[in-house]
């Protein structure tokens, strides 16, 4: 508890202004970003991008529209991949010290550089949310497991890390607050999946102090608890000897310890044998709450953990925030009010129809309207100009003359169901590829991704020899090849492995004739590859084929 309250009184001391400064932005946000865009464009006047883009001339959000179209990382990519290799200023004036990396579009991984001012701005954005979470919840009265990702990867062709950001600043922290944290920070840097989990459970399991655990997707937490049942006596041995077992291969600068404690071992083996299971309500009876992403896919998973956590446990939501940008911080965890991060970001919006029909004009924050869904567009202080984030959230009020956002999924063409953000060109690649090394044709196939099961399955109307095998193994690992993101997931066991059914003949023109008797044009007949189940109005599953 006294170190609690010492946490408290640091962060109110450090982070109540920059706290009151967003709140206070929030009542003027047309002037608060009218402001920003010039500073960032100023700032980088002189980069090849800037130049091109005449941004020595540019004046107001308008003519800024006018003289920069949309970008995708893509368009973007030649100039972040010249810029690291190098040194010329063509994003940003101040040299990238680091790099997100993220699935891209197509193979290639996405790159989304930070300068060294942009690492310190992550890192003010993670304290602002803290102190919200503080003065709002009882979460930091104990330890916390915090689940972050790898800080650093490997590194670009020009020597630059890339990374987690979120792991980097999470082994930068303080010693005292580095005390208040479960998981040692070099756990995340263990290679294998399962490895890096059994390690996380025990950690997790010796610990019954923990009063938050946090993650960014809560798929994470269903996942563990099954690592934990899966190798309960292993996890429970480890938890009584006071050590990880010798099989778990730890990096070299690794020196982190807890405490043998067979009391607790055996407290929580009777709790198993009891139940036949192991709640979060058992492992950590003073668990105050769970701070993750509750929108999108990530819905489903949390509602599994529901009736897992201890009773009054509170879900808060971590807010918008992607490898590109930080999108909103919870200033209200009672309530789950995100606040833009309005004076760092520079936002466009486009109503979501419209964007999706051809016909939408970009607006501001100003400009939004409560209930309403729009794509998201991003200019940062660290390269990304009028960014298509390929986003969509939702208006959920307002404080003061600011929208609060919630997230609501990727954009069309793109499935989310843990992190992974798979692309319809990397499923179309793939297939692809599949079918022309096989010798097989198909003009008709759907992938569907399943946030309730954790799966991607293809239904596929397809010609082929009669002794075809593996088919679901061939194109999974040409996704994970094709989407890094895709692979970490799969490798932890966040997603299940993917399955392919075979539709009888015809089912393709019977999916045609559908859409048309629906309203669409026969002569322009489309359809995604990549759809979510919920999205699908066609049983699939009706034409499939016997065996």
């Amino acid at each position: 508890m006294i170190g609690h309250a010492v946490l408290r009184t640091a962060l109110a001391a450090t982070q109540r202004r920059n706290y009151r400064r967003l709140i206070e932005a929030s009542k003027t946000p047309r002037d608060v970003q009218a402001s920003l865009l010039r500073r960032i464009l100023a700032a980088n006047a002189s980069t090849d991008f800037g130049k091109r883009h005449g941004f020595s001339q540019i004046r107001d959000a308008d003519s800024y529209r006018s003289a920069v179209p949309i970008q995708t990382y893509e368009d973007l990519r030649p100039f972040i991949e010249r810029q690291e290799l190098t040194g010329e200023r063509c994003l940003t004036d101040e040299r990238p010290v680091y790099y997100h990396r993220t699935s891209g579009t197509v193979g290639a991984a996405k790159n989304i550089p930070v300068t060294a001012t942009g690492l310190k701005r992550i890192g003010r954005h993670q304290l602002i949310s803290a102190y919200a979470q503080s003065r709002g919840s009882a979460i930091f009265g104990g330890k916390v497991f915090g689940v972050t990702g790898q800080a650093i990867e490997g590194k670009m062709a020009g020597g630059t890390p890339y990374g987690s950001a979120s792991g980097l600043l999470y082994q930068k922290q303080s010693r005292f607050v580095r005390r208040r944290y479960v998981l040692p920070p070099e756990l995340s840097d263990i290679e294998d999946y399962e490895a890096r989990y059994l390690a996380m459970a025990i950690y997790g399991l010796a610990e019954p102090a923990v009063s938050c655990i946090a993650s960014a997707n809560p798929s994470t937490f269903v996942r563990l608890l099954s690592v934990i049942h899966q190798h309960s006596d292993l996890i429970l041995g480890s938890v009584a000897a006071g050590r990880l077992p010798d099989t778990i291969a730890l990096p070299t600068a690794f020196e982190g310890a807890f405490r043998p404690d067979p009391g607790r071992a055996t407290l929580l083996t009777e709790r198993l044998n009891a139940a036949g299971r192991l709640t979060y309500g058992d492992i950590w009876p003073d668990l105050k709450g769970i701070v993750t992403w509750t929108g999108g896919s990530c819905g489903v998973p949390l509602r599994n953990l529901w009736g897992l956590l201890p009773a009054g446990a509170r879900t808060i939501e971590l807010g918008y925030l992607a490898s590109e940008v930080r999108g909103t911080v919870n200033v209200d965890v009672r309530q789950n009010i995100c606040l833009p991060m309005l004076s760092d970001t520079f936002f466009e919006f486009a109503n979501r129809h419209g964007w999706e029909s051809g016909t939408a004009d970009l607006q501001g924050l100003e400009e939004l309207e409560e209930g309403r869904e729009y794509y998201v567009f991003v200019t940062t202080e660290d390269g990304l100009y009028r960014y298509d984030m390929n986003d969509i959230v939702r208006v959920t009020g307002r404080l003061h003359r600011t929208p609060a956002l919630e997230f609501v999924q990727k954009g069309k063409g793109v499935t989310n169901i843990t992190g992974e953000k798979l692309h319809e060109a990397q499923v179309l690649e793939a297939v692809a590829g599949m079918l022309e090394d096989r010798g097989m044709r198909s003009d008709f196939f759907i992938m569907l991704a399943d946030p309730e099961a954790g799966r991607y399955t293809l239904f596929l109307e397809a010609t082929s020899p009669s002794r075809e095998t593996n088919l679901a193994d061939d194109l999974d690992s040409r996704l994970r090849t094709l989407n890094v993101e895709y692979d970490s997931k799969r490798g932890s066991g966040r997603l299940t492995p993917l399955e392919i059914r075979c539709l009888r003949s015809g089912t393709g023109d019977r999916y045609r004739s559908s859409c048309v008797a629906k309203g669409q044009r026969d002569t322009q007949f489309k359809y995604l590859h990549l759809q979510y189940s919920h999205e699908c109005t066609f049983d699939l599953d009706q034409h499939v084929a016997p065996g």
